[in-house]
């Protein structure tokens, strides 16, 4: 398990390198939907569907990202 001084170093090494994208991610949500828990992205919901703002260096690294949040929030 990392701690919050490696996850944080970690994160600026990554943005150091120059290699992560901002990606915007459109997911279908519920009408009343509210996220539960610590939120990593910026994100927008809107007429039932939420846009995330995933820094990432793939596009699919960012979809995995917005699919591990929603599953986890499901949880919740």
């Amino acid at each position: 398990m990392q701690n919050a001084k490696d996850i944080t170093d970690n994160l600026i090494n990554r943005l150091r390198s120059s290699t992560l994208q901002l990606f915007e991610i459109k997911r279908e949500v519920g009408p009343n939907w509210i996220p539960n828990g610590t939120i990593p992205f910026d994100i927008t919901a809107k007429n039932g569907v939420a846009t995330f703002k995933v820094y990432a260096e793939f596009l699919q690294d960012a979809e995995d990202q917005v699919t591990q949040f929603l599953e986890k929030d499901e949880d919740e």
